[in-house]
C-alpha cells in the first residue's frame, strides 16, 4: 500500500462524497444513538483522518480542514478541500517503520511505526467513520449502496440479498 496511500485516500474521499451528497441535509444532525456522532461529524472525521495519517508521514504536523461551519455545504466543501489539499502533497513512495509516530487514539497516547500507523490506525478510523455516514444514511432510508462506498460494486435498483 505504501505506493498508493495517496491514490487510496483520494479515491475514499470520492466515494465518501458520493454518499455525502445522496444525504438530505435535514439528515445531518441524525447519529445512530444519543452517545454517538451526528453523520456530519462523522463525515468530518474520517476526511481529517487523511491529513491526519498523510502529515505525519511527511514529518510534519497534521492539518485539520475541520471548521465550525455546519450542514451539507460545509462537509462537502471539507472533503473537496481535502482532497485537493492531498493532491499538492509529495508522494510517499515507502513507508519507513524506523520512524515512530505519536498519536492520540481517544484518552490513549499511541506510539506506532509509520506502516501501523497508516494500518492500523489511520486507514481503521477513516473507514469506521466513513462507515458510520453510510449506517446512518441506509438506516434513514438514504438509497446508498456498497457501490457507493467501494466505487467497486453495482446492483440493479432495488435489488436486495435479503428480501425476495
Amino acid at each position: 500500500m505504501s505506493g498508493n496511500i495517496k491514490q487510496l485516500f483520494n479515491g475514499y474521499l470520492l466515494q465518501l462524497e458520493t454518499i455525502v451528497n445522496k444525504v438530505p441535509p435535514e439528515l445531518f444532525a441524525v447519529s445512530l444513538t444519543d452517545d454517538m456522532f451526528s453523520l456530519e461529524m462523522n463525515a468530518k472525521i474520517a476526511a481529517n483522518f487523511v491529513l491526519r495519517g498523510y502529515y505525519p508521514l511527511l514529518g510534519k504536523e497534521a492539518v485539520s480542514l475541520m471548521s465550525d461551519e455546519r450542514g451539507k455545504a460545509a462537509v462537502v466543501r471539507q472533503i473537496i478541500e481535502t482532497r485537493e489539499l492531498l493532491e499538492t502533497l509529495p508522494e510517499i513512495h515507502n513507508l519507513d517503520d524506523s520512524k515512530v509516530i505519536t498519536d492520540k487514539a481517544g484518552f490513549s497516547e499511541i506510539q506506532l511505526c509509520q506502516s501501523d500507523f497508516i494500518h492500523q490506525y489511520i486507514a481503521s478510523n477513516f473507514f469506521f467513520h466513513m462507515g458510520m455516514v453510510y449506517a446512518i444514511a441506509k438506516s434513514k432510508g438514504v438509497v446508498v449502496s456498497k457501490g457507493d462506498f467501494d466505487g467497486l460494486h453495482s446492483y440493479p435498483a432495488g435489488f436486495s440479498f435479503v428480501k425476495s
